[in-house]
């Protein structure tokens, strides 16, 4: 399904700013989790932080792998519904909004991570001066296509892909007792395992980030 345009939730969107802030002047990124929906709205409704050792130089970067898959999984566990790996950010120094060679590489891992025609979402951070942020939907070979997108008002994300696995103190759980095991977000290869019947489509989800 073609991507529409992308929507963040706020806490999302706010980690973007606040990490672009932290690492100024110097590149950092993070990974977009959360999911796409049947219209082709692509919903993020996390942003992992780029980790703990990474390199950051001011025209390159490196995300902690370890971390961020950790991290993935740590907020996977969180959410009621099965969340998705959608793509990832950076920041690029000055005006340059163009993705490098290295780039291309990076994003061709994320964009064929999953079901056949869904690709993923990639964006750069520039600051010149202001932040600005350019998304991109990325095809499984690396064709980038511009795309809108827009922070969440509370209207567009569905109530129930933020809803969370425990939000109050009645019906809390026995350890170990009835808990069914959360899986990790979802690849390509699991979920047509665990669902052979279903339409591909209804699946548009990406791997993890691999170095």
């Amino acid at each position: 399904m073609q991507a529409q345009y992308v929507v963040f939730s706020k806490r999302a969107f706010n980690a973007i700013v606040t990490e672009t802030l932290a690492r100024n002047p110097i590149e950092t990124g993070g990974i977009f989790l959360g999911y796409m929906l049947d219209n082709g709205i692509w919903a993020v409704v996390e942003t992992i932080p780029p980790g703990i050792r990474t390199v950051n130089e001011i025209a390159y970067f490196e995300y902690d792998t370890d971390f961020v898959n950790y991290m993935a999984n740590v907020i996977a566990h969180q959410y009621k519904e099965r969340i998705q790996v959608l793509g990832l950010w950076h920041r690029h120094p000055g005006s340059f909004d163009m993705f490098s060679g290295t780039d291309d590489g990076t994003n061709y891992l994320f964009a064929n991570g999953t079901p056949e025609g869904c690709g993923s979402i990639s964006a750069l951070v520039n600051c010149d001066p202001k932040f600005r942020l350019s998304m991109y939907a990325v095809d499984r070979s690396v064709h980038y296509t511009p795309i809108p997108w827009v922070v969440d008002d509370g209207d567009i994300i569905p109530e129930h892909l933020l809803a969370l696995r425990f939000e109050d103190a009645e019906n809390l759980p026995i350890p170990g007792v009835g808990i069914q095991k959360r899986q990790e977000p979802k690849t390509e290869e699991n979920d047509e395992a665990e669902h052979p019947k279903q339409d591909k489509a209804q699946n548009c989800i990406s791997g993890f980030f691999h170095r």
